[in-house]
């Protein structure tokens, strides 16, 4: 759970709100993107118990369908995948502090230079939000250089105090009295178009963003005690609690503020505690948040440095990836490594530039991973499965349909972010080549 809540509830919300204008849509895209979570939770509850394995899906995908793939997802994982997650969460955290200090405004540059990639808009920027960012990372790095005991205890400390902010922002919103059913309206749009599904893929983006994490637990397998029983339990039990956190905040979020006002707030989940808490309110949720977001780069560099400690071993990067600390036993380069190409990473722009990058490769590889069961199931038959996917194998297939569809719809209605994602992930080509007789 902590590491999937991370910065996007409390944000992505508004940006929904303004591409589909009606809460019915709404509240289907987060309950589609909620149940192809849990489809793949249950799917990856099967693999983590058969491959119980530093690395996770690397070696799911290193038995199924070769190291060539494998490397891919380690590359997109750790690369683009979890370097821009830290980089987003992190300016989120600096952007939601501007809350207490006015300095740290997202337009506030002691540096800023635009330029085009194939077409596309980019900024690099430098100013206190940026320096902050990095300050967070530079920490949680440190954290998790430490030990797996230090960063899984500020973890759990971290994930605790989300829950509770985001569960009592839900029940205030509810109970205050301050809400309407009104603010539902209109709960469905009279016509369904073209520009609906559009918005509808695009929206779900972001809601995936939301979810993203599910897959990282298994990164950890190496160092958890009977993987097999609690790696499978964790992916259900969190998954199905998130999806009921993130149902309930969008309800509570609508049930106070109507939707064309959602869709103008910056800080949705801020501005409806300032409505049903007043200040202090607000102030304790933006506390919540800030816990949040750290917490969330805490998990990500606790966990996803594992995956390429995992394929280093295996042979698939430099062997210096797999080295461990002499004194924490933590996979400390790999952890270095990833923090400080999170921290250049918040230089490259605002929350949605660096997420638009990021969940197009990442899904590309979450379905591949996922039909990797069905491999599995065929190239190795006798190895005991204390756990079997649910709905096998169709919902395996229904995961990897939808994924494909939202993919596809990414590179119809915004090609270039999809066409940017895909350069990031051919990026990595030349290497496995260089890397490929070691």
């Amino acid at each position: 759970m902590g590491l999937i809540i991370g910065s996007a509830i409390f944000i992505v919300p508004a940006t929904i709100a303004g591409r589909l204008h009606a809460m019915g849509p709404i509240v289907l895209v987060w309950v589609l993107g909620g149940f192809l979570t849990l489809i793949g939770a249950l799917t990856l509850a099967e693999l983590s118990a058969v491959l119980p394995s530093a690395g996770g899906p690397y070696a799911y995908l290193r038995h199924s369908f070769g190291r060539f793939w494998a490397f891919l997802f380690t590359w997109n994982h750790y690369f683009i995948n979890t370097a821009g997650t830290i980089a987003a969460v992190s300016v989120a955290f600096a952007t939601y502090l501007g809350s207490f200090i006015p300095a740290l405004s997202p337009g506030n540059h002691f540096y800023s230079r635009a330029f085009s990639v194939a077409g596309h808009r980019l900024t690099f920027a430098l100013g206190w939000t940026e320096v902050v960012a990095m300050a967070l990372i530079a920490i949680v790095t440190l954290v998790n250089v430490r030990g797996v005991r230090f960063g899984g205890w500020v973890m759990n400390l971290l994930t605790a105090t989300k829950i509770l902010a985001l569960l009592g922002l839900i029940v205030a919103a509810f109970v205050s009295g301050k809400g309407s059913s009104a603010n539902l309206l209109p709960w469905w749009p009279e016509h369904w178009t073209h520009e609906t599904t559009a918005a509808f893929g695009l929206s779900m983006i972001a809601v995936l963003w939301a979810f993203d994490g599910w897959i990282s637990v298994t990164f950890t397998a190496g160092e958890m005690r009977d993987p097999e029983r609690n790696i499978p339990r964790a992916l259900i039990i969190g998954t199905v609690a998130v999806i009921a956190l993130y149902l309930g905040a969008n309800l509570a979020y609508a049930w106070v503020m109507p939707l064309n006002a959602m869709a103008g707030s910056p800080r949705v989940a801020a501005d409806v505690a300032r409505l049903v808490l007043g200040p202090v309110g607000a102030t304790l949720v933006i506390v919540g948040i800030l816990c949040s977001t750290f917490g969330t780069a805490n998990g990500a560099l606790l966990a996803i440095p594992r995956s390429i400690y995992g394929a280093a071993e295996d042979g698939a990067f430099p062997a210096r990836f797999a080295r461990v600390h002499p004194q924490f036993h933590t996979p400390a380069v790999a952890i270095a490594t990833l923090g400080v190409w999170g921290g250049l990473l918040t230089l490259s722009g605002t929350y949605d530039q660096i997420t638009s990058y990021v969940v197009f490769g990442s899904w590309f590889f979450y379905a591949l991973t996922i039909l990797s069961v069905i491999v599995l199931r065929r190239v190795m038959p006798e190895v005991p499965r204390r756990y079997k996917a649910l709905g096998y194998p169709w919902a395996p297939l229904l995961f990897a349909a939808v994924a494909g569809w939202f993919l596809y719809n990414t590179v119809v209605e915004d090609p270039r972010s999809a066409a940017i994602g895909i350069g990031l992930l051919a990026l990595g080509l030349p290497f496995y080549y260089r890397w490929k007789p070691r």
